[in-house]
């Protein structure tokens, strides 16, 4: 569980780092209000959170992949000890 939630947050910072930097200007010299640049950083935040979303989809879907294989090589290891204790 902790590595879904490290994947998680690895790939919002991946996500937030591939952004285009602030602009420098303050909001007065573009003529944005304080609601437009909240409506804004919503809309960044939603973004992000569904980016975060699918990746932790992707991490689920690998981590019961790998789950499934290591539980296949384990009944198949268990199924060979059998035999070399049966000859």
């Amino acid at each position: 569980m902790r590595f879904v939630v490290t994947a998680v947050v690895a790939f919002g910072l991946m996500a937030c780092s591939r952004r285009e930097p602030a602009k420098t200007e303050s909001p007065r010299d573009s003529g944005e209000t304080a609601d437009s640049l909240a409506k804004k950083a919503g809309k960044a935040a939603h973004e992000l959170a569904e980016e975060s979303k699918e990746a932790a989809k992707k991490v689920g879907k690998t981590l019961k992949k790998a789950a499934k294989e290591a539980h296949e090589g384990w009944e198949e290891a268990e199924k060979e000890d059998k035999a070399k204790g049966k000859k």
